[in-house]
């Protein structure tokens, strides 16, 4: 796996971080369409996911337009409102400008 995005800074990070519910019956189903579908929008760099008791999903953009053009994606609209109504507890959203970046790989 890897925790670069090899794209040259300045670009965006979506930083979303939620706590679950206990109903969560298609989330993971769901979670693998949004990142496929993720993957094919319009400035798109990379994604990196963990979670544990809480979980936080970073995804990388070109510009705040194609972040902007993702939030309002029809399926993806629909997959947040599940969210908030069915799979997570709490989440919050921050949006950086990644003005540098750099990387280490023992590999």
């Amino acid at each position: 796996m890897s925790l670069a995005i090899n794209h040259a800074p300045p670009y965006y990070a979506v930083i979303f971080t939620s706590t679950q519910t206990d109903f969560l019956s298609g989330y993971e189903e769901m979670a693998h369409e949004m990142e496929s579908l993720a993957k094919i929008q319009p400035g798109y760099l990379g994604m990196v996911s963990a979670r544990n008791q809480v979980g936080i999903t970073v995804s990388y953009w070109a510009t705040l337009r194609d972040i902007a053009h993702w939030k309002s994606q029809a399926d993806h609209s629909l997959a947040q409102q599940k969210g908030k109504s069915v799979w997570y507890e709490r989440y919050s959203v921050q949006i950086c400008k990644v003005e540098r970046a750099y990387s280490f790989d023992k590999e």
